[in-house]
């Protein structure tokens, strides 16, 4: 059952595709390169993904397909769920995993939809040579805008860990509470 949800996953395939501009283009890679890959592979996709994908086939350039205005979605998590694979491709390297994220994840995401993205492929990076948990969170938020409400609630996530840091659920309560209502998917 596990194997035939990831088959129907557009995360996983991508992750796949964005991998594989790299290795044709290199890791100097642009926004058009990874948004030509990405609007001509044939999977399904959903939300920001299928959205940017709509918005590149009709001819809006790579660099505006994640935008608010063409995306609906364009805050969403995507290109989060998506962005370990710059990571990975660049062990100890948060800020070249940066770069590469902030290219790549322009095609499907804008603002905090594409700073979840560097976040994580920073920690991925990072993570090579930190065995701190910490210590990688902070790696990751080092890559955003620190100002950002992706970095606000980052620090927000912090703060409330150390202050119960064996109650969880205390945590997702005050996540809940300020930042859940924030901006909503839309249908």
């Amino acid at each position: 059952d596990k194997v035939s949800n990831a088959l129907n996953q557009d995360d996983l395939y991508v992750d796949m595709t964005f991998a594989k501009v790299l290795d044709d283009k290199g890791l100097d890679a642009t926004t058009d390169d990874f948004g030509a890959m990405f609007r001509d592979a044939r999977y399904n996709l959903w939300h920001a993904n299928l959205a940017a994908r709509r918005a590149l086939k009709r001819g809006v350039p790579a660099t505006l397909s994640g935008t608010p205005k063409y995306n609906a979605h364009a805050n969403d998590i995507d290109f989060q769920i998506e962005a370990d694979f710059i990571g990975l491709m660049t062990p100890g390297l948060p800020q070249v995993a940066n770069d590469i994220g902030w290219r790549a994840g322009r095609v499907m995401n804008y603002g905090d939809g594409i700073y979840g993205g560097m976040f994580v492929g920073c920690m991925y990076a990072a993570a090579f040579f930190e065995t701190d948990p910490h210590k990688v969170v902070d790696a990751g938020l080092a890559c955003i805008p620190a100002q950002s409400p992706y970095g606000r609630l980052i620090t927000d996530v912090i703060a409330w860990h150390k202050q119960n840091p064996n109650d969880w659920e205390k945590a997702w309560h005050l996540i809940e509470e300020k930042w859940n209502k924030r901006e909503p998917c839309p249908d």
